[in-house]
C-alpha cells in the first residue's frame, strides 16, 4: 500500500502534514528520524520510527512519520522475480528487447 492510501485509510488529509522538502531528502529524512523527542506516526499518533518526504497531488511534499507497523504497511516487496528461471527469462525479454542477439545453447535458454 502506498502512504497516501494509508493516510486515506486514517481519515488523515496530506494539507494536514507538515511540509517537506522535495524527494528524495535524505539527510533531513535522517535528521527527522533521529530527532528527540520522537514525532507521532502521521497514521496513528503512536512513536514515529520513519519518515518520508512524499509528493501529495494539490498538496506537494508532506512529511509521513510512520511508527513500525505503519512503516511495514507501507514497505515495497520486492519486484524481482522469485526464481532463477523467472530472473533468466526476464533478462532475456530485456536483451531481445534493446535488440541484442543470444547464441543458441547459451547459459539459461
Amino acid at each position: 500500500m502506498e502512504p497516501a492510501e494509508l493516510l486515506a485509510r486514517h481519515g488523515i488529509a496530506p494539507g494536514a502534514l507538515e511540509q517537506a522538502p522535495a524527494p528524495p531528502a535524505r539527510r533531513p529524512t535522517i535528521d527527522r528520524v533521529l530527532a528527540m523527542p520522537p514525532r507521532p506516526c502521521s497514521a496513528c499518533g503512536d512513536t514515529s520510527v520513519t519518515a518520508r518526504a512524499v509528493t501529495f497531488a494539490g498538496a506537494g511534499p508532506r512529511w509521513v512519520d510512520l511508527c513500525r507497523d505503519h512503516a511495514l504497511a507501507v514497505w515495497r516487496s520486492s519486484r524481482v522475480p522469485p526464481t532463477l528461471v523467472e530472473i533468466a527469462a526476464d533478462l532475456r525479454a530485456a536483451a531481445e528487447a534493446a535488440g541484442l542477439v543470444l547464441r543458441e545453447g547459451a547459459v539459461g535458454k
